[in-house]
């Protein structure tokens, strides 16, 4: 059975990917264009792809310790909405 740690650790995974993929766009729009906008886009899109890498691990590794924490919900709902705004991003910057 999947707990709802698990959920949140397959969104943060999935933001991760879609960080990744925008931290692509971004940096070869730079490389197109030198505009600094593009390069901040590119460092934000960066470090947000470090900080669910992060969170992933955090997961995996304290996964046993959180289990039957009541703030597991709450996480699974910031990630949730996470990933729901950073896809809107992603298909938003494709266009």
């Amino acid at each position: 059975m999947i707990s709802l740690m698990d959920v949140s650790m397959y969104t943060a995974v999935l933001t991760a990917a879609l960080m990744l993929g925008l931290t692509i766009v971004y940096a070869r729009i730079y490389r197109d264009t030198r505009a600094q906008f593009s390069l901040g886009l590119t460092i934000f899109a960066l470090i947000l792809f470090a900080q669910n890498v992060f969170a992933v691990y955090s997961i995996l590794t304290m996964s046993t310790f959180l289990a039957s924490d009541p703030f597991v919900p709450y996480l699974l709902g910031i990630n949730v909405a996470q990933v729901l705004g950073i896809a809107v991003l992603f298909k938003t910057t494709l266009r």
